[in-house]
């Protein structure tokens, strides 16, 4: 019940005019002073003013507890209201693009809406007093903020590069790509032995889903790539990403499986050539029978439609014993990127656009698919499934069957014979849930591969170019470099989520591009400092990856 003062207090604040609150103040009312905080009136208006006007003036009060729960009840009414309904659906979403623009740090306000805690909280009682539920919000949001500031102490953007960071040239374009496991929240309450010693209070979507928001949103990212998307929380989650003008592509993984990757570009600033969403599994392959996938995505900026590049993203196969079937997934990939990526035949060799591989590729710096990615070559034939050197059960010549026509070099066999000879077709030969090719559809483009054997098969495709399928060791054509070093400059590991212990799992790879700055990781010794991820400073059990890139604007070509 609100006493007789809190009631007429708070009808006095409702009618008075909103502009004597836009300067510092002491209100006086029933013989006591009260301080109100100012708020810019250029970052506000409308209903969105008076929230946060009550919200304010309600932390200000500290006489009367009932007092604070009649503001609260107060908001509740207005929030509940036909007028902000569509507000109250998306409590962030008001205020994502005036702090997205604004320079002060592009800080976006979280909430903690008190009729959700009863339920969402850890608390002993299901039901709770509307007063608890204050306390509760308020306690949530100093929480909230001890999070934050140990979390924005170790996560900086790094200048790699003394120089400007400007794309108002006419000879470059500053990229920033964001690459972020944002963790399904089914997969959160499916496993739930994992999550043992978070706080229950910061695991809920509707606190993650501010918290991821408010990281991503802030980097101001031209490029993000997210995994673990849920697809029954796209449509909402794309809500303010659509105000601020991007577009997307989504994929999600095969089968049953509830989540998937989410591509989003900005409109304005890009023109999507061409895409791929790329299916890993492969039927009755067992090495490619797991349900991951990739996107694609051949980008040129408006401002220059001659400057073009690739930038990718993937979640592989999470099984830390089968790094086997992670270096095949990853051979597949590359195959459809050198596809897309490819320019021209010099006489040095193919040239490709510039490219970035990111997401979460579930395997460790020192493992053999790393050392793939980077240094273009890896032999496999004689290694174990981890991609280790072992006496027994060692992998054979053959990794991926050579009927998928994807050679040892990552190139699919139909689209180099189409571009060498000019004959053909270059329809690759993958199955696709999307898009399905079948098996009567394969032969007449692989006559020259023999499907049936898994011994080394060596076929020339033009005058002095060979490929091979099934000789027990994978190339490709690209020079990748990785955004991070993996260490500090005292040796000290980063990471970038935890599985049992600190490690890194995510990255974003680059190649033909000049890196000028990384949002920063955190070393193991920084990482036990945080409370567990997620947290109420961090929405998911990774780390977010960022990486900006200077971007050399291609010449028109001349008549």
């Amino acid at each position: 019940m609100v006493n007789q003062y809190s009631s007429k207090l708070l009808r006095k604040i409702y009618t008075t005019r909103l502009d004597i609150f836009f300067k510092p103040f002491r209100y006086k009312f029933e013989h006591h002073y009260y301080d109100i905080v100012p708020i810019s009136p250029s970052r506000m208006s409308g209903l969105a003013v008076k929230q946060v006007l009550l919200r304010n003036f309600c932390k200000n009060i500290s006489r009367s507890e009932r007092l604070a729960t009649s503001c609260y009840n107060l908001m509740g009414i207005m929030a509940n209201s036909a007028a902000p309904q569509k507000l109250n659906q998306a409590s962030m979403e008001p205020f994502l693009e005036m702090y997205y623009n604004s320079s002060n740090n592009h800080e976006i306000p979280l909430t903690f809406p008190p009729e959700n805690l009863a339920c969402e909280s850890n608390m002993q009682t299901a039901a709770l007093e509307t007063s608890a539920c204050v306390d509760t919000s308020m306690f949530l949001k100093e929480k909230y903020l001890m999070d934050k500031q140990k979390y924005k102490a170790i996560r900086k953007w790094k200048r790699l590069k003394k120089e400007k960071l400007t794309s108002n040239s006419e000879e470059f374009f500053i990229l920033r790509v964001l690459s972020f496991n944002i963790l399904a929240q089914y997969l959160l309450e499916t496993y739930p032995f994992l999550y043992k010693g978070h706080d229950k209070r910061a695991l809920p979507w509707n606190i993650r889903r501010q918290l991821l928001l408010q990281e991503i949103l802030g980097a101001q990212a031209n490029v993000i790539c997210l995994q673990e998307m849920q697809e029954e929380h796209l449509q909402e989650f794309l809500i303010p990403f659509r105000d601020l003008g991007y577009n997307y592509i989504y994929k999600k993984r095969t089968s049953d499986k509830r989540d998937g990757l989410l591509f989003l570009y900005r409109s304005d600033q890009f023109t999507l050539i061409e895409y791929a969403k790329v299916e890993l599994y492969q039927s009755g392959i067992e090495l490619l029978s797991r349900d991951n996938v990739g996107i694609i995505a051949k980008l040129a900026l408006k401002e220059s439609p001659e400057t073009q590049l690739v930038i990718a993203t993937t979640h592989l196969l999470y099984n830390p014993r089968r790094n086997d079937v992670r270096l095949g997934q990853t051979q597949l990939l590359l195959a459809e990127i050198e596809r897309i990526a490819f320019l021209e035949n010099t006489m040095v060799g193919a040239k490709y656009l510039p490219i970035i591989l990111t997401g979460d590729f579930n395997l460790t710096p020192d493992s053999g698919v790393y050392e793939f990615i980077t240094k273009g070559v890896f032999e496999y034939q004689g290694k174990s499934k981890t991609l280790e050197e072992t006496e027994y059960r060692s992998l054979s010549n053959s990794l991926i069957p050579p009927r998928l026509c994807i050679t040892d070099n990552c190139q699919h066999f139909n689209v180099l014979k189409h571009r060498l000879r000019g004959e053909g077709t270059n329809k690759v030969m993958l199955e696709n849930s999307e898009n399905f090719i079948a098996e009567e559809n394969i032969t007449p483009y692989t006559c020259e591969v023999n499907a049936d054997t898994t011994d080394v098969q060596t076929i020339e495709i033009a005058h002095g170019y060979q490929v091979k399928f099934c000789s027990g060791t994978l190339t490709h054509p690209f020079r990748f470099n990785s955004v991070y070093k993996h260490r500090n400059y005292h040796g000290e590991p980063e990471a970038t989520t935890n599985q049992g212990e600190w490690i890194t799992v995510d990255y974003i790879f680059y190649s033909d591009l000049e890196l000028i700055e990384n949002y920063k990781l955190p070393v193991v010794k920084q990482c036990c400092t945080l409370p567990t991820i997620p947290n109420f400073a961090v929405g998911s059990d990774h780390f977010c990856l960022g990486a900006t890139f200077k971007v050399h604007k291609r010449k028109p070509q001349s008549c």
